[in-house]
């Protein structure tokens, strides 16, 4: 046998023979626990703060991003615009359907913007692109449902701004 594997064998046979002791083995696991508890520590603050930079991007975005209430009823502001309406007449529909939306239960608003919707296309019917109201552009049938849908509307009107008129 050469030298090397003479010592090699010796050196496992001694090893073999020897033992550690009991406590070494938890202070070479505490050891460990510690260390990997270090790495892990700084890849979570770098995700914690990608994704408070994430929330902080997402949430404003997603607010400005939600559709608006009078797009379900206009479709979108180009319509209000080309019978004579601007984006200032249309972001006041805009918020008093807000207010609509806090003040009125699920099952109101949703019958309130049925007949408000039908009510608008009504008005937009008669309205020219100078936003100047001809009543004779209804039919007969037309007109009475327009009044109709005033009177069914009126509650909901008092309920949202007290006494206002559509």
């Amino acid at each position: 046998m050469s030298i090397d594997k003479e010592l090699r064998e010796e050196l496992r046979q001694v090893a073999d023979s020897m033992h550690c002791p009991p406590d070494l083995y938890g202070r070479v696991r505490q050891s460990y626990q510690h260390f990997v508890n270090e790495k892990r520590g700084r890849p979570m603050k770098k995700r914690m703060l990608a994704s408070i930079a994430a929330v902080a991007i997402l949430i404003p975005s997603a607010v400005f991003a939600s559709s608006y209430l009078a797009d379900e009823i206009f479709g979108s502001v180009k319509t209000i615009e080309q019978h004579g309406g601007s984006q200032e007449s249309y972001q006041e529909i805009e918020g008093m359907l807000q207010v609509a939306k806090d003040k009125l239960t699920e099952d109101e608003l949703k019958e309130f913007m049925e007949l408000f919707k039908q009510m608008v296309q009504l008005k937009l019917k008669m309205t020219d692109e100078k936003g100047i109201k001809h009543e004779e552009k209804l039919t007969k049938e037309e007109q009475q449902q327009f009044e109709q849908l005033v009177s069914m509307l009126a509650p909901f009107f008092e309920k949202i701004n007290g006494a206002a008129k559509p």
